[in-house]
């Protein structure tokens, strides 16, 4: 019980992002390159899919695809129906031949569906007339949806945050630091934005066979900015209580390892909080590089931001642990000179 309650008060005031410590092998990463989870949900459902949800989540590609293709169907089902009713159900029809009337069974159907109503074509009997109701009704039904999903999907707040392709284990002073590097997309400010990243990795030290997962928030040289005008590098110091400490390019990839990050800030367009999600893993990490400054100064004056530059990066040596001593020693005897 004791134990239990250590393990308890130490997790107090740690930030846990909901995931198991399991290790299993042939696991890929959790968060997707555009956020998104990749976790596969089985909940026993006969059918489980939201419609709704997914036309407010789906790409706009997609949510024109169905749109246009929903109207294309249902007119092209009731142009049957007015077709196998018979030509003269539908009042203002000029008999030709099988395609031509067709088109005009569609073409009524397309003026009911929409309640437009030329006044060209109108039903002629009960039943095309019963047609006509039901085929308004579930225009204006279908019409009211779109333009609910339409305007869930305008006012979602959507921002666009480019993460760098890699992150870095990049030389800083005499030191090694964990960075990556973020830059905003859209001209639109985003105020007070803060990042957490916490990492993850497989611990085999205990004798477990797959090992255990274990998890840490990152101490960041800066975790919160007031401003977010140009690019941001965050920044963790591999130091002795970095989880990070001793691993070597070969640890990050063998060990599993992954940084997730999550990104909170203020959107000035939308009024409201937005939050970011992206992972790194051990795949994407460059050991021994160092970022390229994404801006420079214009010939006006004028800060100039590059945004395809952002994650761009050059190969750099790092320190050995011999160099670093050595170093480190250095300091201390010129302080002690001084």
């Amino acid at each position: 019980m004791s134990k239990l309650r250590d393990r308890i008060n130490q997790n107090r005031n740690k930030l846990d992002i909901g995931l198991d410590h399991a290790a299993e092998k042939g696991r890929q990463r959790t968060v997707n390159l555009d956020g998104s989870f990749n976790i596969k949900r089985i909940t026993g459902e006969r059918i489980d899919f939201d419609l709704y949800h997914w036309l407010i989540t789906t790409s706009w590609k997609h949510y024109w695809i169905v749109v246009f293709l929903f109207y294309g169907i249902v007119n092209i089902f009731f142009a049957l129906v007015f077709y196998a009713l018979g030509i003269d159900s539908v009042g203002g029809f000029t008999h030709t031949d099988t395609l031509h009337d067709f088109l005009q069974c569609f073409f009524f159907s397309n003026e009911t569906f929409t309640t437009v109503g030329y006044g060209t074509l109108h039903p002629g009997g009960v039943a095309s007339s019963f047609v006509a109701s039901l085929e308004a009704f579930l225009g204006l039904m279908s019409f009211a949806l779109a333009t609910g999903t339409l305007y869930g999907r305008f006012s979602k707040p959507k921002p666009r945050i480019k993460f760098g392709k890699h992150a870095i284990i990049a030389p800083v002073g005499d030191a090694t630091a964990f960075q990556f590097i973020i830059a905003n997309l859209r001209n639109s400010n985003i105020m007070e934005l803060e990042a957490i990243v916490n990492f993850s990795w497989v611990d085999k030290s205990h004798g477990e066979t797959d090992g255990y997962r274990r998890f840490k928030m990152l101490n960041l040289e800066l975790s919160k900015i007031a401003m977010f005008p140009t690019s941001w590098t965050i920044n963790h110091i591999i130091d002795e209580e970095s989880p990070m400490y001793g691993m070597t390019a070969e640890d990050f990839i063998k060990k599993q390892t992954e940084a997730f990050i999550t990104l909170k800030g203020f959107d000035e367009t939308y009024s409201q909080t937005v939050y970011i999600r992206m992972s790194y893993t051990g795949k994407d990490v460059v050991y021994g590089a160092k970022f390229q400054r994404p801006f420079h100064v214009g010939e006006d004056g004028k800060l100039v931001m590059d945004l395809r530059k952002v994650g761009s990066y050059d190969l750099v040596s790092m320190p050995t642990p011999v160099q670093v001593e050595l170093e480190k020693h250095l300091e201390t005897i010129a302080e002690s000179e001084i």
